[in-house]
């Protein structure tokens, strides 16, 4: 069976899909997947057939307009860009979309790709599956990601309301490019969302995320939308990539020659001043006696001169660090979230905008952690959430969920089964 699966997005949004595409291999599937161009590569060491499918949306961030637009902590600001964004590349993704599924007997989406995807598979008549790594669609246990501040506890009517309003706008941004594609397709155009179109035709949504993050959600959805839980990338699959536990070596020395250190992860945070930063994390580290490992990933947060305290590296593979450290501290994407929660590590999430504020809300009413803006982050909010991380009972809550996380540890092999059922 060919399976075919589009992408966009950034490596937190691929590689769950990469996880479950390796998933299909191995079970004797041909599969294809659209990566956007800087993680083509990504995906084909992993072990799959990849092409470039949509824009590049990691430099786009990195852009001084998304580097503001991220830093307002704004999705719908977020969305507006990236809606501006994709005016100069639509025709191009209508055609690498069309590409990546030609022939394909059952198409696998994201939310980022789900709306192309779904015009593509109705115009060629076979099935498909969406994966959603956050909650996309309207219910009345939590507001639509970024709409309401995440402390709130809103009523059932005014979440619903939040997902009226995002559901139209995100119709309203992207409507004249899909009607595009489905001119090129030959099929009618059309007004109605995706939540819509999908919900029409039944198609299975998965959750790959872990119902025990959040609690009541199940209850509002029917089996078409399974929480299965996430789908982590094997240790085979990093080694390809790269992320190979012998070049970890020297950071675990340092890690395990003195007491566990937090780690800091500031990979996708607006950075504007990385001094000021490295300063801010030293300074709180060294009131409260903690060690840090800081991880800089693509922010633009570069090794500077810091005390025996405090260790920055680059890019780091989260399976083999985080299990070595007391406490994390990130920006909440899901990838991450779930990574730090499963090595039972409390956590203090920074988020900047989408789903991260969601995470960040859910950590802290779950009790394992703290949850600050990234655009409010200052040295005495930083100590007050290390504080919290730091406190016995929020350790022992966060091993408590690290039980339940490890227990859907069958997530992708059960996702693999939804799509083999939906070809039958």
């Amino acid at each position: 069976m060919r399976i075919a699966i589009p992408l966009s997005g950034t490596r937190g949004d691929v590689q769950p899909a990469v996880a479950l595409g390796l998933e299909l291999r191995r079970r004797q599937h041909d599969v294809i997947v659209g990566a956007p161009p800087n993680l083509v590569e990504f995906a084909t060491r992993a072990g799959l057939t990849a092409v470039s499918c949509g824009p590049d949306v990691q430099q786009l961030y990195s852009s001084d307009a998304g580097q503001r637009a991220l830093a307002a902590g704004s999705s719908f600001r977020l969305m507006q860009l990236v809606g501006k964004q994709m005016a100069g590349y639509a025709a191009r993704m209508n055609r690498e979309v069309i590409e990546v599924c030609a022939d394909a007997d059952v198409i696998v989406a994201t939310m980022l790709t789900e709306d192309r995807a779904m015009s593509v598979a109705e115009a060629m008549g076979v099935p498909m599956v969406v994966l959603h790594g956050f909650p996309c669609r309207g219910n009345g246990a939590y507001p639509f990601p970024g709409a309401l501040p995440p402390n709130w506890r809103p009523p059932a009517f005014m979440n619903r309301a939040t997902w009226g309003l995002a559901e139209n706008l995100r119709r309203v941004v992207f409507l004249r490019y899909l009607n595009q594609l489905r001119h090129e397709l030959g099929l009618p155009n059309s007004a109605a969302s995706p939540a819509a179109v999908l919900a029409q035709r039944g198609v299975p949504e998965v959750q790959i995320y872990d119902r025990a993050l959040v609690p009541g959600l199940a209850e509002q959805w029917d089996a078409r939308r399974p929480l299965v839980g996430f789908l982590p990338l094997e240790r085979t699959a990093r080694e390809a990539i790269g992320e190979l536990a012998a070049e970890h070596g020297e950071v675990v020395a340092w890690i395990v020659e003195d007491e566990p250190p937090v780690y800091f992860g500031f990979g996708s945070m607006p950075i504007r001043d990385t001094r000021a930063v490295l300063d801010m994390v030293d300074q709180v580290c060294r009131r409260l006696g903690q060690r840090a490992l800081v991880s800089a990933g693509w922010s633009g947060l570069v090794p500077a001169d810091t005390g025996p305290h405090i260790r920055v590296v680059g890019p780091l593979a989260h399976d083999i660090v985080f299990p070595l450290c007391t406490a994390a501290v990130h920006h909440g994407g899901i990838g991450t979230t779930f990574e730090s929660l499963r090595a039972a590590l409390p956590t203090l999430v920074c988020s900047v905008s989408f789903d991260q504020p969601m995470w960040g809300g859910q950590v802290e009413r779950l009790g394992v952690g703290a949850h600050i803006p990234f655009r409010r982050l200052d040295p005495a909010r930083l100590a007050e959430g290390l504080r919290t991380v730091l406190a016995d009972k929020t350790r022992q809550r966060a091993k408590s969920l690290a039980v339940e996380l490890q227990s859907s540890a069958d997530a992708t092999m059960r996702t693999a089964d939804i799509v083999e059922t939906a070809a039958e």
